[in-house]
């Protein structure tokens, strides 16, 4: 194998390890061993080292002091701080969003929120997530904003992560449609203060939702 093809094995085992952890495929405080990893994955040990190293460094792959690795647990105090984040980031994305969206953006907004509306009627909690994701990344793209971009790209997989949990386990706040929509409407309006508060107001809401879930999961003893 050379180098180029290594490269590109550390890469795909990196993306898949994230996935099955983000997806609950590897559940929280679940050890992990790379032999497991290996055969799961059908690669060598090198390129799996390597995707090991780089998961570490994001903290989704925790190496204990026995040395043996486990995913990274769910917890109130990192949604809580992740979601705090998001909330500054974006809110300022989507003020940004709304002094440069064209009436050409403004058709793709109005697209992918008729997709998430009508995945959020039929309770296609999935699909919700992944037009929702759509939804964020293309007022990001919009905003102009790239090192914005750049800090919220480093927390957004963990904010996938459990937002796939209420997708998974339980289900959206009913209010989650409008609050798209009125994000939408502000940025439709050049209202950049507007847009910011929404954003603002709605990821705070996301992280209810997640905060709520974890904690009947708490209740029923169940590990996450």
């Amino acid at each position: 194998m050379n180098k180029q093809s290594r490269l590109l094995t550390k890469d795909i085992a990196y993306s898949n390890i994230k996935q099955k952890i983000i997806f609950g495929e590897l559940k929280s405080d679940q050890i992990v061993r790379e032999e497991q990893l290996a055969s799961m994955l059908d690669i060598s040990r090198t390129p799996l080292r390597q995707a090991i190293q780089m998961l570490e460094m994001e903290e989704f792959l925790i190496r204990q002091t026995n040395g043996r690795l486990k995913v990274a647990s769910i917890t109130k105090e990192e949604v809580e701080e992740i979601f705090m984040i998001r909330s500054m980031l974006e809110g300022k994305i989507a003020n940004h969003a709304a002094g440069n969206a064209t009436k050409e953006d403004e058709v793709v907004l109005s697209e992918i929120l008729d997709k998430m509306k009508y995945s959020f009627r039929l309770g296609n909690n999935q699909d919700f997530v992944t037009y929702g994701n759509e939804f964020h990344d293309y007022i990001a793209e919009i905003s102009g904003l790239k090192t914005t971009i750049k800090l919220l790209n480093m927390v957004k997989d963990h904010a996938n992560r459990y937002c796939h949990l209420v997708s998974m386990f339980g289900k959206w706040n009913e209010k989650a449609d409008e609050e798209h929509d009125l994000i939408f409407q502000s940025i439709k309006k050049k209202d950049g203060d507007g847009a910011e508060m929404a954003m603002k107001d709605h990821i705070m809401s996301s992280l209810r939702d997640v905060l709520n879930r974890i904690q009947e999961k708490e209740q029923l003893g169940e590990l996450v």
